[in-house]
């Protein structure tokens, strides 16, 4: 992992105009600002957070409302024990960088530590917000669901970003993931060109935004709302401070 969590933010919505400050910035900018010496401006709710250059920027905030362990539709894709009492809710998106960085790094240890071990169970909610490839994945990634994969297709998906928009999640590629796992072709097949899992993906959007969620990933712990693509150990403090309230 970098020297330096990153979060993905999407644009402003409820038709807000996009600005300097409010438009993601691109890879290219951040370089060249940081080249500068300058401090970012993170913007969440009711907070401001200012990272130096050499810092790992962590941001855990207190959450009111936070999705209860029953909060979990069975349709919703979870990992691990059902007995489990608490649940780590994932908000994210395919494409962004952050999500994968956690994806590769972080979340193997969470699974080794607690999710395997039978403590914690994780839950995936869409946060599709990067562009159409990130819709498409989603759905795709639902549609390996229908035949006991999603996890597996989201590690894939994880391991094989590159680059947003571009082609890398297209609906063929996607096709191309789903033999690589060994998925019943024609129902897969099918389910990605029809797009079955559409209004799925746009409601979790729309429930995040709702909930005010405006960086991927994010992830809800308990009482806590964790941002970014933080270290381990970051995580193990609020899933055992979780833990410990059961």
């Amino acid at each position: 992992m970098s020297k330096r969590a990153r979060t993905h933010r999407p644009p402003p919505t409820n038709g807000a105009p996009t600005t300097a400050a409010s438009r993601p910035r691109s890879r290219r900018q951040d370089q060249r600002r940081e080249s500068a010496g300058g401090l970012r401006k993170w913007v969440f709710p009711s907070i401001f957070l200012v990272a130096g250059l050499s810092a790992v920027g962590i941001l855990v905030l207190a959450v009111t409302g936070s999705p209860a362990a029953s909060d979990v539709k069975a349709t919703r894709p979870v990992l691990g024990a059902p007995t489990a009492a608490l649940v780590i809710h994932e908000y994210g998106d395919f494409q962004c960088p952050s999500c994968g960085a956690f994806a590769r790094s972080i979340e193997p240890q969470i699974r080794a530590a607690y999710i395997d071990t039978g403590k914690v169970r994780l839950a995936w909610h869409d946060f599709a917000w990067i562009g159409s490839e990130s819709r498409d994945a989603a759905n795709a990634a639902r549609c390996a669901g229908d035949q006991d994969k999603f996890w597996e297709f989201h590690d894939l998906l994880y391991r094989n970003q590159s680059g947003e928009n571009a082609g890398a999640f297209s609906k063929q590629r996607l096709k191309a993931f789903g033999n690589d796992l060994g998925l019943e072709t024609t129902a897969f097949n099918a389910c990605v060109d029809a797009e079955k899992y559409a209004n799925a993906v746009q409601a979790d959007v729309n429930d995040v935004r709702t909930k005010g969620f405006n960086g991927t990933p994010t992830f809800v712990i308990g009482d806590q709302r964790i941002v970014g693509a933080q270290p381990f150990g970051v995580f193990a403090a609020a899933i055992d401070a979780a833990l410990a309230k059961q």
